[in-house]
């Protein structure tokens, strides 16, 4: 066991080597010091990584084995993690950490499970949008998380117990933060979700689930096709899944099903579904903009 019992993960790419420098800076910024690095690199070498960041870091680095999935390369660096380590903090190589991003993880993970926190949107130069990522005000942590995902692989952390029970990881998993999240629910593990702001969660054209409008009808279209995949991976591949989770989730699925024929038979309603959504005054959180039940009058009429 490391004398550092946590671990931050991330990953980076090419496309996202203009982040890395203020991803780096806000790793060295943490008012908890006490962990260590892995980072995958996903077709990018060591080197233009580090060039990216603007200086040297210490880290176990992971490189992408050729023909390997991206789902593998994850994989393969947390069965190697949960040998070592208590903890694991996941945050994306294109996101800034707040100061506290590790020490308020490392806390909540005492009394609790797994952990999430709190987003500020900023745009591709970083700017502040003004808007943010929060669970709504009151909810039920299951309901939540069979419609939408408020645990992504920027905001969370997992106690690796916990991460271990959530293994294999489906190869065809696109949306791998929700099934995770899914999984360690239905092993009954305990959530926790933090209201402050931790990350500046930053939105750009490569990000996988959209939270800032205006969202396009492209964009609907390929959400839609994506959730319907999670359901799917879920529902084939967590064989011990409670039958509520279980009937909650084919419920879900349905809706989401029956929005998809709507959408895909009708470019007409599928504008107007878009237009209607574009005008709501709210904070999306991930895949929220499918089969908005504000909006149910729309595709369901």
């Amino acid at each position: 066991m490391n004398s550092n019992l946590v671990a931050v993960f991330s990953t980076v790419y090419p496309e996202g080597t203009q982040y890395l420098s203020d991803w780096y800076k806000s790793i060295l910024a943490q008012t908890d010091g006490n962990f260590d690095i892995w980072i995958g690199c996903d077709r990018i070498s060591v080197s233009d990584a580090v060039k990216g960041m603007g200086g040297t870091l210490t880290a176990t680095w992971i490189l992408k084995e050729e023909n390997e999935s991206a789902i593998h390369l994850r994989e393969r660096m947390v069965r190697e993690i949960v040998k070592d380590y208590s903890m694991v903090i996941f945050v994306d190589s294109d996101d800034i950490l707040m100061p506290t991003r590790v020490e308020a993880a490392k806390e909540a993970l005492q009394s609790n499970d797994f952990y999430g926190c709190s987003m500020t949107l900023i745009d591709e130069c970083g700017a502040n949008l003004n808007r943010h990522f929060h669970p709504p005000e009151y909810y039920d942590v299951f309901d939540l998380m069979v419609r939408t995902n408020i645990y992504g692989l920027s905001n969370t952390a997992y106690r690796t117990d916990v991460l271990e029970k959530c293994l294999p990881f489906p190869e065809n998993c696109i949306l791998l933060d929700w099934f995770i999240a899914t999984k360690a629910l239905n092993n009954s593990a305990v959530p926790y979700f933090d209201e402050q702001v931790r990350m500046l969660y930053r939105q750009h054209s490569l990000n996988t689930a959209r939270v800032l409008p205006p969202f396009s009808c492209e964009q609907i279209l390929l959400s839609t096709k994506r959730v319907l995949d999670h359901y799917s991976c879920v529902l084939a591949y967590i064989p011990n899944l409670s039958l509520k989770f279980k009937e909650k989730i084919i419920l879900a699925q349905a809706e989401v099903e029956e929005f998809n024929i709507r959408i895909l038979e009708s470019e007409e309603l599928l504008q107007l579904y878009v237009n209607e959504l574009n005008e709501l005054s709210i904070d999306h959180i991930w895949w929220s903009c499918l089969a908005n039940p504000q909006l149910e009058e729309i595709w369901r009429n």
